[in-house]
């Protein structure tokens, strides 16, 4: 099988954001199948810019993991996990690297993706099947994972799936799955549930792998349809900073704990005379101030700030009261920089709990690209949005249009009845249907 990344392969972006955040990090193995579709989604996002693609894939990766290991927490070790639709492993290593489960299961529908993770990773590997009725993995396990599935089904199978899911939960597991909720579906969400036949996937047919937006109380109403006992916590964004997450149990989740992951975004950039000026935002996730900004060349931190200050328009957009703190900005020196091409920026916002969310990772030449791509990105959002609420007030004009037409056809038959020109006959005996003086 070909890689697109090589299992012990160097990259500066990629070796900078291992080193600091994962133990024996040059053990981990890096192997990257051609066919996996999540870097495909990486290199079209980034504009087959493989430097950001790669890292940004291993970075999702890494954030998959922190977010298990937190929601793991809550009840301890863990001895049988199943990663259900793991595709091609984008988590699957860092699991077995970590050695994070007694006993690991790995399950796709893709073949290439288990004969892949079975060769790179030595797990035990379960094709998955279409009907969640066929799908029997003989066993049953104390957490399952489950990233960017629901976001892609119908309906019919989003309940059938998540139902199957359920029953190979062992009494007090753990089911933690990640949906589209509808505040980014661009539209309205009617019957709770919206289903579109496209995807990001080069193989699965889009009328049972399209993308799927829900509302919390859809998602809420199918886990009481499973069984009323059940209990389940959501997590707005805590996947990616796009999707939220539920985390299901059969018992009670009273130890569960937010997802305090900070949200921001460095924004501005300019290489000026002083030296070169950074700035941005953050927040905590529940509305808080950030703990602080921190600024690494390399491995080396050169910029560390508490100063937060207003910034309306961010303040605005979260709903933030109108003195909220949420502006940062820095100044890292020309001294600090020995090359804008090979040295690797990071650009990082912490929580007080100390949760980080990296803002940017890349050389220092890459920056303006990236801020670019950003700008891009949220033109076409807003441009989306617009078009969406368009597309929802012609269907409206347009089923008024078809109301309007059905019932003047109505009334044309009526006065075409019998009763109806009795009727008449009936007003202008009485004088009903002239005009008074």
């Amino acid at each position: 099988m070909a890689l697109a990344f090589g299992s012990d392969e160097l990259h500066p972006m990629v070796d900078t954001l291992l080193r600091q955040r994962l133990p024996r990090w040059r053990e981990l193995n890096r192997a990257i199948d051609e066919r996996d579709d999540m870097l495909d989604f990486a290199l079209g996002f980034f504009e087959h810019d493989r430097d950001m693609a790669v890292t940004s894939y291993f970075q999702n990766g890494l954030e998959q993991f922190a977010l298990v290991r937190r929601i793991a927490s809550w009840r301890g070790p863990v001895g049988k996990f199943l990663d259900f639709a793991s595709g091609y492993g984008r988590l699957t290593r860092f699991l077995v690297h970590e050695a994070f489960a007694a006993d690991l299961t790995v399950s796709d529908i893709l073949e290439g993706g288990m004969e892949f993770q079975a060769q790179q990773f030595g797990v035990r590997t379960v094709l998955s099947t279409m009907a969640p009725g066929d799908f029997n993995p003989g066993d049953r396990y104390d957490f399952i994972f489950v990233a960017s599935l629901f976001t892609h089904l119908p309906p019919a199978l989003f309940q059938e799936w998540l139902a199957r899911l359920v029953s190979l939960l062992e009494p007090d597991g753990l089911l933690v799955f990640s949906v589209h909720d509808e505040a980014i579906a661009g539209g309205g969400v009617e019957e709770g549930i919206s289903f579109a036949a496209h995807s990001e996937s080069r193989v699965l047919d889009r009328e049972s792998y399209g993308s799927t937006w829900v509302t919390e109380s859809y998602v809420k109403d199918q886990i009481s349809r499973i069984g009323g006992s059940l209990q389940s916590v959501r997590l707005p964004r805590a996947l990616g900073d796009w999707q939220d997450v539920y985390v299901v149990s059969p018992v009670s989740l009273k130890e569960a704990r937010p997802w305090l992951v900070p949200k921001g975004f460095l924004d501005h950039f300019v290489n000026a005379s002083e030296g070169l000026r950074l700035s941005g935002w953050a927040r905590s996730p529940e509305g808080g101030e950030a703990d602080r900004i921190e600024v690494r060349i390399d491995d080396e931190p050169v910029v560390v700030t508490r100063d937060f200050t207003v910034r309306p328009d961010v303040n605005e957009v979260l709903g933030l009261a109108a003195d909220a703190r949420s502006a940062w900005n820095c100044l890292i020196p020309h001294a600090a920089v020995q090359s804008f091409r090979y040295q690797v920026l990071t650009v990082s916002a912490f929580s007080t709990e100390g949760f980080e969310k990296i803002l940017f990772l890349g050389p220092v030449d890459s920056i303006e690209g990236a801020l670019a791509r950003q700008r891009d990105r949220a033109w076409d959002e807003q441009v989306q949005r617009r078009d969406a609420v368009i597309l929802e007030l012609r269907s409206r004009a347009d089923d008024l249009d078809r109301r309007n037409t059905e019932l003047e056809a109505s009334i044309a038959a009526m006065r075409q009845s019998r009763f109806w020109r009795a009727r008449d006959l009936w007003f202008g005996i009485k004088g009903w249907g002239r005009r008074r003086e």
